[in-house]
């Protein structure tokens, strides 16, 4: 899990002090986790499955001259309504999720001057626990409180250790802007909205504010400040901000967008400034008045070709076909960048992988999908179903066949059920024209287009294309661009895929763990990101960022071709993917790999839920 903030302040009842660094505020006590072998740790941050169980350990140092007692309790997590900050609930409240599941070794701990105590809990994660998010913390509340003579009246001060904790399994980030008003006040307007984390997992948000007149001119373009600095699953927050000068005689759309961690999400609302009569009147009469004067004009060009003002259009497209049909090195063509790996074995992508092309006419929301097959596994019947899931759902579906390969069962088994598809355009794609003649290539064309003839249906497109040579790549776009629905863009200028960020480090470690292993061993592999912190105390000009990752696979005896003699072969896994994440983060990391043996993960419900299937 990527690092988070350290621990603010919070108060429910009681005043909660900052633990994310070594000190409270007052420099009298503070509670940390303990120490791990990786050295000191800001915030707890655990991972675990439905029905696993963990233990750690939390540390409290007290740095007065005098004992101190403390009742520890394990609280859950919430915003505040008020400025979206992170808080806990408070001792005697309920417990439903990360602090329900915890058990403290000790409940009530007396620690000596200067000293330090340590106390362990253990953490079982319920077997129908929801995946994602559940965060929390271990608090401290200095008990009895302390009253200053003069008043008798005592503060009851606590400092809380934060704890993440994701349950593994489908994650799915989601985010929701609501409740968009305007009030105008004086000369500026206050908007307020509502942002609501709708997923399972803590979104880190950023949004901005626009504004369009009535005839579409701009008159706001800004980013928004004061978000909070993390938003919890299932937490909304009500925010405001400040629009200076806005002008006084308009009708406007005024919309917040927001986007955290690949999901996008914007609310609306309209502005209305009422001018005086007056300037209501000579605005009529400039208009009328420049009409006239450019009625000759008009008369005089209306011989010529209007200029073109078709709508924009944005929408999903998916690529689906047979495994190794080069539907990952299409999309990653068609958007500039990597966004799905790629490799010679087939069945490489295991889930949908979203890239964005963004033109001036279009935003194409490419869906990279596995490959469709006769499946073995659970695995595999899993991932037919997510091509099956997907194709329904998008506005053109593009069906890649290889010039290299000629058609076949497979081929046919899914040009069958795309022909259930009635009203999805259906684009079929030429793959990897640069590796046949170009007979070949017209062969493949016809064999095509009969198959289709066969089954009742008909081609919307039908084009050629090399990912590889860069041969008419441009051109399915422009076909694709067309068929899709008119819309404003779905996604911000700028994104390329909405992939997590824990979820392609990931994927490039498989894809660099595929090369050079044996054909039976490469559906055998999974990787997960256990975790994505910065390294503490580095210099600002120097960032480091530890992951750390494991690579599953199904048998004992697969561990030593993953590791190597005398870990060669896992070495040249993390140096060959560390390059690929570190363009990917813009930063530079430190990657830890560990090899694990899941015993027939592909076919063990359970295992699957575990790796994220």
């Amino acid at each position: 899990m990527a690092a988070l903030p350290a621990m603010a302040a919070a108060a429910i009842g009681l005043v909660l002090l900052p633990a994310g660094t070594a000190e409270a505020e007052d420099g009298q006590w503070s509670v940390l986790p303990a120490t791990s072998t990786i050295g000191k740790r800001p915030c707890f941050y655990l991972a675990a499955a439905p029905g696993q169980r963990l233990t750690d350990a939390v540390t409290l140092t007290n740095r007065s001259d005098r004992p101190r007692t403390f009742r520890l309790y394990a609280a859950d997590a919430y915003n505040t309504a008020r400025d979206g900050g992170f808080a806990v609930r408070g001792p005697d409240e309920p417990r439903r999720a990360a602090a329900a599941w915890t058990r403290l070794d000790r409940e009530r701990v007396t620690v000596p001057a200067r000293g330090t105590v340590g106390v362990g809990f253990t953490l079982t994660v319920p077997d129908r626990a929801e995946p994602g998010d559940h965060p929390g913390a271990v608090v401290a509340l200095e008990e009895p409180p302390e009253a200053p003579a003069a008043t008798g009246i005592g503060v009851r001060q606590a400092v809380a250790a934060r704890m993440y904790l994701r349950v593994t399994g489908p994650t799915a980030p989601a985010l929701a802007v609501r409740d968009v008003t305007v009030h105008r006040r004086g000369g500026a307007a206050e908007i307020s909205y509502t942002l609501h984390n709708t997923g399972n997992v803590t979104l880190r948000p950023r949004a901005g504010l626009t504004a369009s007149g009535a005839l579409g001119r701009r008159l706001l373009d800004r980013g928004i400040t004061g978000l909070p600095a993390e938003l919890l699953p299932g937490q909304e927050v009500r925010l405001a901000t400040r629009w200076d000068g806005p002008p006084d005689a308009e009708w406007a759309q005024v919309t917040v967008h927001a986007r955290a961690d690949g999901t996008t999400a914007q609310g609306r609302a309209a502005y209305a400034a009422h001018p005086p009569l007056a300037a209501v009147l000579a605005a009529v009469a400039l208009v009328w008045s420049a009409l006239g004067a450019a009625s000759g004009r008009m008369a005089r060009m209306s011989d010529r070709s209007p200029e073109s003002t078709a709508p924009h259009r944005a929408g999903f497209a998916c690529f689906v076909g047979r495994p190794n049909a080069g539907k990952s090195t299409l999309t990653n063509a068609l958007v500039g960048t990597k966004v799905a790996i790629t490799s010679n074995r087939p069945q490489t992508t295991r889930h949908t992988v979203r890239g964005i092309v963004h033109r001036p006419d279009a935003q194409l929301v490419l869906v990279d999908t596995p490959g469709l097959h006769k499946p073995r596994t659970l695995l595999g019947e899993r991932l037919n179903d997510v091509v099956r899931t997907t194709w329904a759902e998008v506005d053109v579906i593009g069906f890649c066949l290889p010039a290299d390969q000629k058609l076949g069962p497979g081929d046919k088994f899914i040009a069958k059920e795309l022909a259930g598809i009635k009203k999805t355009p259906k684009i079929a794609i030429i793959t990897k024209t640069d590796l046949v003649e170009s007979k070949q290539v017209g062969e493949q064309l016809i064999a095509v287009h009969q198959l289709a003839e066969e089954l009742g249906f008909e081609w919307a497109e039908i084009v050629p294309v090399s990912a590889v040579g860069d041969s008419q790549v441009q051109l399915l776009a422009d076909l694709i661009a067309p068929l899709l629905p008119e819309s404003p863009p779905l996604y911000p200028e700028g994104d390329l895929t909405d992939e997590p960020e824990m979820v392609m480090v990931a994927e490039l470690i498989r894809e660099a763990a595929l090369e050079g292993v044996r054909d039976e061993l490469p559906h055998s592999i999974a990787v997960v990101v256990e975790e994505m912190i910065p390294r503490e105390n580095r210099p600002a000009d120097r960032p480091l960022l530890d992951i750390h990752a494991n690579v599953y696979i199904e048998r004992p005896s697969q561990k030593g071709i993953i590791i190597g003699p005398k870990g060669s072969r896992l070495k040249e896994v993390g140096m060959k993917s560390r390059k690929h994440i570190e363009a990917l983060l813009g930063t530079p990391v430190f990657l830890d790999l560990h090899v694990k043996v899941a015993k027939d993960w592909q076919r063990d419900p359970k295992q699957l839920r575990k790796l994220g299937f």
